[in-house]
This record gives structure tokens, C-alpha cells and sequence, in this order.
């Protein structure tokens, strides 16, 4: 994964998850372990389409969507691949065998998250350590493959909660993959994101009301 995906990683991470629209890019860096330089490269992009607004300290975040739209059109999922496979077993036998420590992302990191689908799934996609996946699920000669493990990284296991992967990270992946059912969930999926900024509005209103 590229150093600047950690970046969008963690800037959608504190807007759709935490609430957070200030940000400054000393604490991206930090948060990141990337330069300073790494970060503000990528913040000068953002504010070339004006999905952000520069502030002294920092910036805000004022059109996620267009953060999220960058982030899922310059991902590149199939570059992430290190190990895939087939296994026989069910969708839901494959999750449960899966390593402690393991990030499920598309289908999976969905159903995790909002315990439910839109729609009926058959591949699983998982940010996992490929050597041991590969131990537990041996590679197979069917051509059929059900079974994606792709890169994993601190950061994605810092910003991943309950085995399930960000809400953005759901959703660049599901982008990046596309076609059916991936386009199902992804049209689910943005109507819960579309909400989070308003929730947040809301909830700011209510903080600050006498």
C-alpha cells in the first residue's frame, strides 16, 4: 500500500469514525509514521479541488466525499494481492478460521460492522499475514479463487476495530473491485456515510446549544 494511503486512511478514519473535521498535518505525520513532506503533499492535492479548506494550525475537512472519491479512484487493490486461493469450506467457516490479528475488509469487514448484507457474497478479502493464511488454506488448483489476502500494515490494524476495517477502507476496496455484489454494497454503503457528517453536525450543534 502506498505511503499516502495510510494518509487518506487516517484523515476519512477521523471524519466518518471519530467526528473529527480539523486535522493538522503534524499529527497526520505522527499518526502515520510518515514525513512531514508526505503529508503535505498530499494535503496540497486535496486543496486543489477544494476538499479542504487550509486553516493557520492545520485544515478542515470540508467535502469528504471528494477525500474518499480520490482515495478510491488512485487506490490500487491488485497490487495489495500477496496470496490467494480456493477453499471448499463455507463463507462463514473461512471467517472463522481466519488468524487473530486479521482485518476483514469488502464483504466480510462489512457484515462485521453492521451485522448484516445487502446481499449474498462468495468471496472473502482479508489484510492478514499471507505466510500463515497460506499454511491454514493451501493453495489449490482449482482455477476459481474465494479467498483474497492482501498487505497488511500498523496502521490499518491501528485504525481497524473489532476485526473489520474502516468504514473508508470498505469502501475504496469495494470501489477498486466493482461489479456484482460489490456495487451492492457499495450503494448501502454510501448511505451510511452520507449520514456520518450530518450526525456529526448534529451532535456539534447539540454540544454547543445553551
Amino acid at each position: 500500500m502506498k505511503k499516502v494511503d495510510r494518509v487518506l486512511r487516517e484523515i476519512l478514519y477521523r471524519v466518518y469514525e471519530r467526528n473529527e473535521f480539523f486535522m493538522s498535518q503534524k499529527a497526520l505525520a505522527r499518526a502515520c509514521g510518515l514525513s512531514m513532506d508526505t503529508v503535505n503533499r498530499l494535503v496540497a492535492k486535496l486543496n486543489q479541488f477544494r476538499s479542504i479548506e487550509k486553516k493557520p494550525l492545520g485544515f478542515r475537512v470540508t467535502e469528504p466525499e471528494k477525500v474518499l472519491a480520490y482515495w478510491a479512484a488512485t487506490r490500487n487493490l491488485t497490487r495489495d494481492i500477496a496470496y490467494s486461493t480456493y477453499s471448499p469450506n463455507s463463507v462463514s467457516e473461512i471467517e472463522g478460521e481466519m488468524l487473530p490479528g486479521s482485518v476483514f475488509t469488502m464483504f466480510s469487514g462489512y457484515k462485521l460492522k453492521f451485522n448484516e448484507t445487502p446481499t449474498y457474497y462468495e468471496e472473502i478479502y482479508v489484510y492478514a499475514d499471507s505466510d500463515e493464511v497460506r499454511r491454514k488454506f493451501p493453495e489449490s488448483k482449482a482455477e476459481r479463487r474465494n479467498l483474497f489476502v492482501l498487505r497488511q500494515d500498523p496502521h490499518l490494524e491501528r485504525t481497524s476495530k473489532n476485526g473489520a476495517a474502516t468504514l473508508a477502507q470498505l469502501y475504496v476496496d469495494l470501489w477498486q473491485l466493482g461489479g456484482s455484489p460489490a456495487d451492492r454494497f457499495i450503494l448501502e454503503l454510501e448511505k451510511r456515510l452520507e449520514a456520518k457528517p450530518i450526525e456529526a453536525l448534529k451532535a456539534l450543534a447539540r454540544r454547543e446549544s445553551p
